[in-house]
């Protein structure tokens, strides 16, 4: 028996802030599906990858990580490189392990049963440096269910390498100032327990709309990229790439925000794989329709290469800007910002004695897309 169920694969790598994409898939009854998060770059961050192996139970999709494997990566052939598993599932490469442009790269592992899975190989390229990062504003920026709404374009220049072949992937972070820490609908906010606190729904309120809650400390939103942007230089070898859109940045506020861009390099194979992601989801609608064919990585069985295996083992090369989004542009015109969380402030009003004072505030949780840290080129 099958069932159409939300089963996520990764579409991207680490490289791509661990994006990962649902797909609805036909997944039979009991059917496992191993899925591998492998992405080797030339940063000096730490460089882990994911193994886990899902299944379907009664509907219910359950994920569990893949422990004691043997992980290695093969260098050029020859120099194997063991990974160490950190924590369960996640397997880390030595903090010396460095990539070098022109060498060949190769995942293999074995599971604790003995099954053995092997990647193709990835040759590591160059990639060159951002030359130039520049925003328009437009006040029918972006399209929306009942209209427009103002946005920031993102472009960059970049000098692409003569008598090279270079495939091309952008990437962005978004960092923007958050006043609002929680939102509690047809309830209160309690600062009990720590250190998250919670909404609790009281007979008094159940019928308001929501109350919003300040934030204790400083705090910024973060927002990512949530499509592919690839590019190959088969028609514009050596030539300058010049105003290619990186980004439309909706017009949360007057104020200013930080953009961390990121350019990156991928192989042939790789750019034919997140190009065939890219021309399913305008076939399909968005990244989250089903797909019309299956898309299928470069990690393989051994033993028995008809398995299905989620994931794409890449080599990448990466240059990084931090780019300050003023939105100077912007005030010169009459656009209203949308704000951050979605709907108009409206605060619980104050309490009066006898009642002990509210409202509370709330904290600023850290995580993947809150930070209380300043970010690094952040402009006051």
């Amino acid at each position: 028996m099958s069932t159409k169920t939300k089963w996520f694969i990764i579409i991207i790598g680490l490289w791509i802030c661990s994006c990962i994409e649902p797909f609805e898939i036909t997944f039979p009854q009991g059917k496992k599906i191993l899925t591998v998060d492998a992405t080797i770059t030339d940063t000096a961050e730490e460089q882990t990858f994911s193994i886990t192996e899902s299944e379907n139970r009664n509907s219910v999709v359950y994920s569990f990580p893949v422990r004691q494997a043997k992980v290695e990566v093969l260098v050029n052939k020859t120099e194997r490189v063991l990974l160490i598993e950190k924590t369960p599932g996640i397997y880390a490469l030595p903090g010396s392990f460095r990539v070098k442009v022109g060498n060949s790269y190769q995942l293999v592992f074995e599971k604790a049963d003995g099954t053995k899975y092997q990647s193709g190989e990835e040759v590591m390229t160059s990639v060159p440096e951002i030359d130039r990062v520049y925003d328009e504003f437009r006040m029918q920026g972006q399209e929306t269910q009942i209209g427009y709404d103002p946005a920031s374009y993102i472009y960059l220049d970049t000098t692409d390498p003569a008598n090279e072949k270079n495939n091309y992937v952008w990437t962005w972070r978004l960092w923007e100032k958050q006043i609002i820490c929680k939102s509690c609908f047809g309830s209160r906010f309690y600062t009990d327990p720590l250190p998250a606190g919670k909404c609790l729904i009281e007979e008094k309120y159940k019928d308001v709309p929501y109350f919003d809650y300040a934030c204790d400390s400083k705090c910024w939103e973060i927002f990512y990229n949530t499509t592919i942007n690839v590019f190959s230089d088969v028609f514009s070898n050596g030539k300058p790439i010049i105003g290619r859109l990186i980004a439309k940045i909706p017009y949360y506020s007057k104020e200013g925000a930080l953009l961390e861009i990121k350019q990156q390099s991928v192989s042939a194979e790789a750019y034919r794989y997140l190009r065939l992601l890219v021309d399913q989801a305008q076939n399909t609608g968005s990244l989250v329709d089903t797909p019309p064919a299956a898309v299928i990585g470069n990690i393989k069985n051994v033993v028995k290469p008809e398995e299905e295996i989620a994931g794409f083992f890449m080599v990448s090369g990466v240059r990084t800007i931090r780019y300050w989004l003023s939105r100077e542009n912007a005030r010169a015109t009459k656009a209203v910002p949308t704000g951050i969380i979605g709907h108009q402030i409206y605060y619980e009003p104050n309490s009066e004695p006898p009642e002990p004072p509210r409202p509370p505030m709330a904290p600023c949780i850290p995580g993947k897309y809150r930070t209380n840290v300043r970010p690094e080129a952040w402009i006051d």
